[in-house]
């Protein structure tokens, strides 16, 4: 073999060798320099803020934040894009924002609830906005519960044409002082 053939295999092997120091040297900068994730990385979605409401824990303080609580549990349902699991998690809160006579005249409470969001979703259902009119609700009492009614004005939007409805809630005071939705009735906002 010539000089000059054995000088250039040993240039091609040189250079490929320092090829693949080069090219291994990018792969471990590259892997060095990744974080790994930790929890405090992960961002809590409004879904996870949700399903990890527990109720025992910290039930919401007056009549208005049941409310609140429940309208966005709604809006969530409608919009969000959330796990099986995590649907049934939000109608477990739900339903304990829920007084227990409504839950036993509605047995099938989740159910029916399944449903209806399934439909609203089905059929591009939103709401996008809502609000709570009543600030200063006043208490009454009613076959020796106190009772209060809230009023939340929702935007219910179908596709992209909305419609303003107000909601009167009837929240109801158990035994342990939490204010429980009774009932509500829906009208359309008054031109």
């Amino acid at each position: 073999m010539e000089e000059s053939t054995k000088s250039a295999i040993i240039k091609s092997i040189v250079l490929c060798l320092l090829g693949a120091v080069f090219v291994g040297g990018i792969f471990l900068v590259i892997v060095r320099n990744k974080k790994p994730k930790t929890g405090d990385d992960y961002v809590l979605t409004v879904v996870d803020g949700i399903t990890t409401t527990d109720l025992d824990k910290k039930y919401p303080s007056d009549g208005i934040q049941v409310v609140e609580l429940y309208t966005k549990i709604l809006q969530v349902l409608y919009k969000e894009t959330y796990t099986e699991k995590q649907e049934d998690d939000m109608l477990k809160v739900l339903r304990g924002l829920m007084d227990e006579d409504f839950l036993a005249q509605n047995a099938n409470f989740e159910g029916v609830m399944k449903l209806d969001v399934k439909q609203k979703r089905d059929e591009d259902y939103s709401i996008p906005l809502y609000t709570v009119i009543t600030r200063d609700p006043v208490i009454r009492e009613l076959d020796g519960k106190k009772t209060q009614m809230i009023e939340c004005k929702i935007l219910l939007r179908h596709g992209t044409v909305g419609s303003n409805y107000i909601y009167q809630f009837i929240l109801r005071k158990d035994d342990e002082g939490k204010w429980k939705i009774f009932g509500w009735a829906v009208k359309p906002e008054e031109e």
